[in-house]
């Protein structure tokens, strides 16, 4: 049996950055659809083209769509892909973890298991791009998911917890009758609440401190490496890595705006804007280096990202560049011809 690629090679000087990876994805995606327009050919030919490394993850993903097709594992192509055409049945995440179980992903899965994308698809709990959803827990603790975010759930006989594997939550917490301890946990460290409400945010991808931010009550943090407590009062945010958590200070309105489906920003570069804008947007939107600096400040609504780009076009020396419909560019507005 051949060996299937990994998409993550386990030495750091070949390693993808997880963005190029989900954008090489949605560029197959794209064209295995069947519907691809010649100009969205054209566009994926010149993204692979721009970046050594956007050509090598999508060499990667294609060797392993092909070992799939062809049957390079123990499963035969005809298993597959009845196996694929189950998930309307079942959850993508047990249909994964089938496909891993037989060899599919070969010995690239313990490495591609621990990257955002592969988190959020076997999660107990995930969002799509520009989803937001409230759920339930067993005891009564509400969750509400921001865009793009992974959550897995383990209730046991002393313990409740949640961990934040990516994005970006809301909790309001419920007293539990069995009075088992409550916690939020993610790659830098835990989260006690004290009878309250609060969010965290936690990018992997970017590697950046994890956010929390508190509406109600209390929390009281301690990372990974410090055992040490830092208790966060309501009106109050912070951030933290493995090592450290920072002094608490005031909450700013902007850091919860999205439970209200909203991104508020004062004198924010356009750049970063659209990076934030982004993550509630399918497909790839990038901002051109020459209108970077630009500032932006408003409330913007989330769930019409369309009607906020236009809304830029009309306000800023800018206009909308698109190569595909999953391909947005913010460019400097071309002058008008005399």
């Amino acid at each position: 049996m051949s060996s299937i690629p990994p998409l993550f090679a386990p030495r750091s000087d070949s390693a993808i950055d997880p963005d190029v990876v989900q954008q090489a994805i949605v560029w197959l995606v794209t064209l295995q659809s069947g519907a691809a327009s010649e100009a969205e050919q054209h566009a994926c030919a010149a993204w692979r083209q721009a970046d050594p490394r956007h050509e090598q993850a999508w060499q990667r993903l294609s060797a392993i769509g092909d070992d799939m097709r062809h049957g390079s594992s123990k499963a035969s192509p005809s298993f597959i892909r009845g196996v694929l055409r189950g998930s309307d049945r079942r959850t993508r995440r047990t249909v994964l973890k089938s496909l891993a179980g037989l060899g599919v992903v070969g010995g690239g899965f313990l490495v591609v298991r621990k990257q955002p994308a592969w988190q959020a698809m076997t999660a107990d709990q995930h969002t799509a791009t520009g989803e937001q959803r409230r759920i339930v827990l067993a005891d009564g603790t509400e969750l509400l998911l921001n865009t793009a975010t992974a959550i897995d759930i383990a209730f046991d006989d002393t313990l409740r917890q949640v961990a934040l594997l990516q994005g970006e939550i809301m909790v309001t917490t419920a007293a539990d009758p069995a009075g088992r301890p409550f916690e939020i946990l993610t790659r830098h460290g835990r989260i006690h609440p004290v009878g309250t409400r609060f969010t965290v945010a936690h990018d992997t991808a970017l590697r950046v401190p994890t956010k929390v931010a508190v509406l109600e009550g209390a929390v009281d943090v301690i990372a990974l490496h410090d055992s040490r407590s830092v208790r966060v009062l309501a009106g109050q945010e912070t951030l933290f890595t493995s090592d450290l958590v920072e002094p608490p200070h005031e909450l700013s309105a902007a850091t919860t705006a999205w439970t209200d489906g909203m991104l508020v920003v004062e004198r924010m570069r356009l750049e970063e804007f659209v990076a934030e804008l982004a993550r509630y947007r399918k497909g790839v939107l990038r901002c051109d280096p020459a209108v970077a600096d630009l500032r932006v400040s408003g409330a913007f609504p989330l769930r019409d990202t369309d009607a906020v780009l236009g809304l830029l076009a009309e306000t800023l020396p800018i206009e909308l560049s698109y190569a595909t419909r999953f391909w947005t560019t913010v460019r400097p507005r071309a002058e008008a011809p005399t």
